[in-house]
């Protein structure tokens, strides 16, 4: 392949991922309720997170500890747990809740690029419909890459193969898998298996489509930095050091489930058009 070549299929990349972006804008400008999900996403976990982390955790001090979990408490530092187990909760739990909200508004987009009307609650109400089937998938969300690997092991018979199943299990999420949760029916692993290949028809355009994601997440990740560093300048004391580190963790957490839940909608655009190739957004 040429350099001409080659600029020229990456400058087609581009245009097509635009494409669809605007095709999504256009989703949400013509059905803007659906930009209640992120929303109502936030709200749940910063209201939900503290009675169940509680819970979580009150339970977990109940249980008697396996002697390896007891010699790994003496050893390490107390705060040193009670962090790693605050960090690792919470990473968990903005997953599984992001999951539902992010099959939601997957849902309403699915729904809108098909003209069908919908109510402001019309992806609560699928996602209820098939709620033991979302909650499977928001479960094993922290665990997509290895599925990934495993629903796609017939690639690994070539070089080119392999790569292109570690490639795509590494960033799949589940925006990606959303379009055939809470439309399918088939079981996990041939679910992962069908998204990964209908959306490998626009591997160029979602590429870009993740790595522009992937950069928002890092700048709000960065931006939500502020508020440590207004304490460090502007304030002292270890009641400002323990809220600025609350307030970065709750401005993060917000930050990561608005784009994540709103990516659902570029991810659903991106996957509608690869199972409609002649539709036009």
């Amino acid at each position: 392949m040429s350099a001409v070549t080659f600029f020229q299929h990456i400058r087609q990349s581009f245009h097509n991922a635009r494409l669809i972006v605007r095709g999504s804008f256009g989703v949400i400008k013509n059905d803007p309720k659906i930009l209640i999900y992120p929303y109502l996403a936030i709200i749940f976990i910063l209201v939900t997170y503290p009675v169940v982390g509680r819970f979580v955790f009150t339970m977990w001090h109940s249980v008697q500890h396996p002697g390896v979990v007891d010699e790994v408490s003496n050893a390490a530092p107390h705060e040193l747990l009670i962090h790693l187990g605050l960090v690792t909760f919470s990473v968990f739990y903005t997953l599984f809740v992001t999951s539902y909200f992010t099959c939601m508004i997957s849902a309403s987009t699915w729904a809108e690029l098909e003209g069908k009307p919908t109510s402001p609650l019309y992806g609560l109400g699928v996602v209820g419909r098939r709620f033991w089937r979302v909650s499977l998938f928001a479960i094993l969300a922290i665990f997509f890459f290895p599925m990934g690997v495993i629903a796609q092991r017939k690639k690994f018979s070539s070089p080119r193969g392999a790569f292109e199943a570690i490639s795509s299990s590494f960033s799949l999420s589940m925006s990606q898998l959303a379009p055939e949760v809470v439309a399918g029916k088939k079981g996990v692993f041939a679910t992962v298996r069908q998204s990964v290949d209908t959306l490998g028809q626009l591997w160029k355009e979602s590429l870009v489509i993740r790595v522009s994601m992937f950069l928002a997440i890092i700048l709000l990740g960065l931006v939500s930095l502020l508020p440590k560093v207004i304490e460090r300048y502007w304030f002292n004391g270890d009641t400002a050091h323990v809220v600025g580190w609350i307030m970065t963790a709750l401005l993060g957490a917000s930050s990561y489930v608005l784009l994540r839940v709103i990516g659902g909608v570029f991810t659903t655009t991106l996957y509608y058009q690869a199972k409609h190739p002649r539709t036009k957004t």
